[in-house]
């Protein structure tokens, strides 16, 4: 230990000496630590920390596999009947719940807001492990129709309620009903994670009405109406795959007893809650954790390259030692200290630098990246970086000091001893470095190449709609106060107000927003072509009003687009796009044929309906997904949702935004406007994770690129140096200075070409790892490659030509007087 301590001591002394030298060494490794301990405190946040619920490992997501679709079938949600049925029939888990999403407005506490609202079964808090703050948690009796209770969030509480210590019983008024507020969660709950933070959670009573409905069908009794998720927390003993059977069970006897609508589904999905949080961000988190470890691999051969120059200049030193009795492994060991010192004092100055880059990244992020909230340099990422820290000392510090251990006293001591075999050899190691260096920064610049090729097409694909200059707004309009036709004629009067105002060409609604990641799927049945219960095709509907494939310019191919007249009284239409008339329709024109969609609303019962229209095909849940068949169907005959403005504008979107909401007012003052977007935000959105992805490897590609060209340019630079009297010797016995030049630069580039072929083959085996990340361009895209190679040459090539040129320029009879 006291040997340990002295090492300590005189590695500072020694860096004290040479502060050019700790200093260059100290910021390599600050870029390379600082990059590396940034990303990981994003994996640390997003996939490594645990719940924050007790037992976290026992909390499962619950899914039913779609095995009509794929090898393994495709997860889906469920519906209230299929649930009920889970929950009294498994054997599994201690308990289950149901959650769904649903807005409200809650009005007669100040200005109406929009609230989000989690639906949720009694057993929620149960399965979660979580008690209120203050009051109770939902029990069984609140299930049932007619119990309109509520929980509170933390938040809402302080924020709507000051607070209040008698909350707990007070009434409260969402979309015109009275509920009974019985507690306040803690702060900062919230279920699920990757969702925004819900202002208040109600029990699926809300669902067992349908308050409009002449004939009521509410929704907990539509086994067809898969609409919720289901998590659960597991029996202790009992496994992922025991649950799974156990649940698989269950479903084979429901698609028995209920062909028509769960013949597809005859297996279940367990899932831990964690992979289910994380398990689409694992992929391109881990390549992007592996890029930054690649640059901060290059920083460590750079400094090992600049620990084996200065051994040379300490061989005096390190012989002297060795002659004095100093062991191989002593020697070793100072050199090892003075490494890792370094790299503390790198990883230091790296979290100080992973501040500031963490703060930057995080302004482009994707915000539907779980947990971001949680990101931040906290004791786990301090401990990584005191980690990566010492290893990277260790990594670099290794090769100098085994070089430094095996140094001949008796020939170091002697003057003149840079003979020609020793000079090789440290030239040798020198060029290793360079290679490695070379190779690793062409995998992640081929991996750049990649990601910016595969973005540039993602910013080339055509929606099928022109987004520019559109806004887009929701609204809630209540079924208590709005029932059924009352609703339709609330935006038959809203709709031409908007289209009024000054700057607004036309205005319609519709929902789903394309690309807002919404989806509603429903089976249909095509005249003439029947098929067995359960086995019905099934597509993406959308419910608009007249005017919306106008407003947002989706091509009108055939036929007519809806009017005013298709209302309840008028005969059933759709309209259908391009793809769902090529697959359903192929060779023959749709324009006439009648589908029965299995979609009804408490006016209009499901009835065949008239194909009246063909469109072109539009993006729905991703610039990159598939245009999928789909289906259209008028407002005023599915008065089932309270569809979302859409506004096209002369000008700004977002500038009349203070006119809508003042027309929307004088219908009723009630019904707030809220996630207002212009329709340029979704289609921002829908790339934001590949902007990101290519922003950070490129980023990562470029900073190792100019670590490698600086690697390059210092090892001919001591090239250079150690043989400035073979040079010397050679001009002046009549070689040309382009002779001395051409040398130089083969050296370098040679090592370039080497590193070229090494980084070549690992990149054909490294990107196909990014196959996920990319679209429209295949992970051995030939014309990448070639274009990569082609400027990490050019690179080379410069960084050869500075020290090639300073060689090429020395002056013989000075060189040799010197020498």
């Amino acid at each position: 230990m006291q040997g340990l301590a002295q090492d300590l001591r005189f590695a500072i002394r020694q860096l004290r000496k040479t502060p050019g030298f700790a200093l260059t060494t100290i910021l390599t490794l600050a870029l390379g630590i600082g990059a590396t301990t940034a990303i990981f405190s994003l994996i640390n946040a997003v996939l490594l920390k645990p719940l924050p619920f007790p037992e976290p490992g026992r909390i499962m997501s619950l899914w039913s596999l779609d095995q009509s679709v794929g090898k393994s079938g495709v997860p889906e949600t469920i519906s209230y009947p299929d649930f009920f049925d889970w929950r009294s029939r498994q054997h599994s888990f201690e308990a289950i719940s149901s959650y769904r999403n649903e807005g409200g407005t809650l009005t007669g506490s100040g200005t109406p807001q929009q609230l989000h609202i989690d639906i949720v079964s009694s057993d929620f808090l149960r399965v979660l492990d979580v008690r209120p703050i203050l009051g109770r948690g939902f029990i069984l009796d609140d299930e049932k129709p007619g119990a309109h209770v509520v929980l509170l969030s933390h938040e809402t509480w302080l924020s709507t309620f000051g607070g209040s210590a008698d909350i707990v019983g007070r009434a409260i008024t969402l979309d015109n009903t009275s509920y009974t507020v019985i507690g306040v969660m803690p702060k900062g709950f919230r279920f699920p994670l990757d969702a925004p933070a819900p202002a208040l959670w109600t029990t699926l009573a809300d669902d067992e009405i349908d308050p409009g409905a002449k004939e009521p069908h509410p929704l907990t009794a539509q086994r067809g109406a898969d609409i919720v998720e289901v998590v659960g927390r597991l029996k202790p003993g009992v496994t992922i795959a025991q649950a799974t059977a156990d649940l698989s069970v269950i479903e084979q006897n429901l698609a028995t007893q209920y062909p028509q609508s769960n013949k597809r589904f005859t297996a279940a999905q367990v899932t831990p809650e964690l992979d289910n949080l994380v398990g689409k961000s694992r992929p391109a988190l881990r390549v992007l954790f592996a890029s930054v470890l690649f640059v901060l691999l290059i920083a460590c051969a750079n400094v090992a390259g600049l620990m084996l120059t200065r051994a040379s200049r300490r061989r005096a030193e390190i012989a002297l030692r060795s002659a004095m009795g100093a062991s191989r492994w002593e020697i070793m060991r100072q050199v090892l200290v003075e490494s890792v010192v370094l790299s503390l004092c790198g990883g230091a100055a790296g979290v100080a630098l992973s501040v500031i880059l963490l703060k930057t990244m995080l302004q482009f992020v994707p915000q539907d990246l779980p947990r971001l909230d949680q990101v931040s340099v906290d004791g786990m990422v301090l401990a990584f970086a005191a980690g990566a820290s010492i290893l990277t000392g260790l990594i670099f510090g290794l090769l100098p000091a085994w070089r430094m251990s095996r140094l001949d006293p008796a020939l170091a001591l002697r003057e003149g001893t840079r003979t020609v075999t020793s000079g090789r050899r440290q030239h040798r190691l020198h060029g290793a470095l360079v290679v490695a260096e070379t190779a690793i920064g062409l995998v992640l610049l081929i991996g750049a190449g990649l990601l910016i090729r595969s973005f540039i097409r993602i910013l080339n694909v055509d929606p099928g709609f022109d987004p520019q200059h559109v806004l887009t707004a929701s609204l809630n309009v209540p079924d208590t106060q709005y029932p059924g036709l009352k609703k339709t004629q609330f935006y038959d009067e809203l709709l031409p107000r908007i289209a009024a105002l000054p700057g607004v060409k036309s205005v319609s609604a519709a929902v789903p927003i394309p690309l807002s990641n919404i989806g509603i799927t429903i089976g249909f049945t095509i005249e003439g072509h029947p098929v067995a219960p359960g086995d019905e095709p099934d597509a993406p509907v959308g419910i608009v009003t007249p005017g919306f494939f106008g407003t947002l310019r989706i091509p009108l191919l055939s036929g007519r687009d809806f009017l005013p007249a298709d209302d309840s009284r008028a005969p059933a239409v759709v309209i259908v796009n391009q793809a769902f008339a090529r697959k359903y329709f192929p060779g023959e024109d749709p324009i006439g044929k009648r589908i029965k969609p299995g979609l009804s609303d408490d006016i209009t019962n499901e009835q065949m309906r008239e194909i009246v229209g063909v469109v072109g095909d539009v993006k729905r849940r991703g610039i990159t997904a598939e245009m999928p068949a789909q289906i259209y169907m008028p407002f005023k005959q599915a008065i089932i949702f309270s569809p979302p403005l859409i506004i096209r504008t002369a000008g700004e979107p977002l500038s009349i935004v203070g006119e809508v909401r003042a027309e929307l007012a004088q219908l009723d003052r009630n019904i707030p406007l809220y996630d207002v977007k212009s329709m340029q935000d979704y289609v921002s959105l829908a790339s934001a994770s590949p902007r990101f992805q290519t922003m950070l490897i490129t980023s990562f590609a470029v900073l190792a690129l100019l670590l490698s060209a600086i690697g390059l340019y210092a090892v001919l630079s001591y090239m250079v140096a150690q043989r400035t009297l073979e040079i010397g010797l050679r001009l002046a016995l009549g070689a040309q200075r382009d002779n001395v030049l051409n040398l130089i630069l083969r050296r370098g580039m040679g090592l370039t070409a080497i590193g070229l072929a090494i980084g070549i083959v690992a990149s054909l085996v490294l990107t196909r790892f990014m196959q996920e990340m990319l679209y429209g361009v295949r992970p051995f895209d030939l014309l990448t490659f070639v274009a990569v190679s082609a400027v990490l040459l050019l690179v080379s090539l410069i960084a050869s030509a500075v020290p090639a040129y300073r060689a090429a320029r020395l002056d013989p009879m000075q060189t040799l007087r010197e020498q």
